[in-house]
């Protein structure tokens, strides 16, 4: 994963004015003064807000927001998709903050960083009592940062059996920086399990990535009984949950199907944006590289991006 890096041209367009315009009213003192670098002017993902800001347009994000990754069936290109997900959010100016809750670790991994050279994870603050601050990384751009993990916290379901507020500790722990990220991203485990249950209990948003097949279509069930049970039990309910087709090929038969399948049974929560079939993405993630920087131009980064427009409909920049 590289610092992102846009030209005045590209710049100008996130922000919805010409080349000229940005540059005359830099000029004028009437927006912020870019960094030089070689006599070309450089801007950064981070700049974004403080332009949008000069311009008198309104923030990126109204509400902050905690959002999971979670689906008990395996497979489904969830890691890939939300660790690239949340790059992108970054790369458009929010500031991000990514949690990896798997002890594989995969989440760290499809951000290109070592998974197995931390010796703090969330054990260290669900566990120990550690200030999630002191375990949070920074990465190459300034605007996303890292909760990583590593099988450091494989021993977390049972340390967390015998504790009191057990479901809730995730909860509490990022309740003293939540405000200073426009999103948090959880990637969760498939499984069900008690970091799971914190993870659940600690975020707004739900994202359910699915295959076009009808054993994800089975999973979905057993994943809408076990959220009933936990609104029951701790009064909880997700502001939006996201039921979202991933590796998806038109041309199957069996997907247009399940496809079919989810938009009878759960039309309320598919979103219309299909993330296709896209070799690159898994190739990415192999090589710890988003999808936005290894191929821009495919159709896995056009999916993620129509999938941030329907999730923040009102970003006030083009892209």
């Amino acid at each position: 994963m590289e610092q992102p890096v846009y030209t005045p041209k590209d710049f100008a367009t996130l922000l919805g004015i010409t080349k000229s315009t940005l540059l005359k009213m830099e000029t004028e003192g009437k927006l912020p003064q870019p960094q030089v670098t070689d006599g070309m002017r450089v801007y950064y993902p981070h700049d974004i807000p403080e332009y949008l800001k000069a311009l008198g347009k309104p923030p990126l994000v109204t509400s902050r927001r905690r959002q999971i990754f979670l689906n008990f069936k395996g497979g489904t290109g969830k890691t890939s998709i939300s660790a690239f997900y949340a790059f992108r959010l970054a790369c458009l100016g929010m500031k991000v903050l990514l949690i990896d809750l798997d002890p594989q670790g995969h989440l760290t991994q499809c951000l290109g960083i070592d998974h197995e050279s931390f010796d703090a994870t969330l054990y260290s603050v669900l566990i120990e009592r550690a200030d999630i601050r002191d375990i949070i990384l920074s990465t190459r751009m300034k605007n996303l940062h890292l909760v990583p993990a590593n099988l450091d916290l494989s021993p977390v379901e049972l340390a967390l059996t015998s504790m009191n507020a057990r479901e809730q500790r995730l909860r509490k722990s990022i309740s003293s920086i939540q405000d200073d990220y426009d999103v948090i991203v959880m990637d969760a485990s498939p499984s069900i399990g008690l970091l799971n249950l914190n993870g659940i209990l600690a975020c707004n948003d739900l994202f359910v990535p699915v295959l076009a097949d009808f054993l994800s279509y089975h999973g979905l069930k057993i994943l809408f009984e076990t959220l009933s049970t936990i609104e029951e039990d701790f009064d909880f309910i997700f502001e939006n949950i996201y039921i979202f087709l991933n590796n998806y090929n038109a041309s199957h038969n069996i997907c247009q199907r399940a496809k079919e399948a989810l938009e009878k049974h759960y039309d309320g929560y598919l979103m219309k944006t299909v993330i296709r079939q896209d070799i690159k993405i898994a190739e990415a993630a192999s090589v710890g590289t988003p999808i936005h920087q290894y191929a821009p131009k495919n159709r896995g980064s056009t999916d993620l991006n129509e999938f941030i427009k329907e999730v923040f409909p009102n970003l006030g920049i083009v892209f």
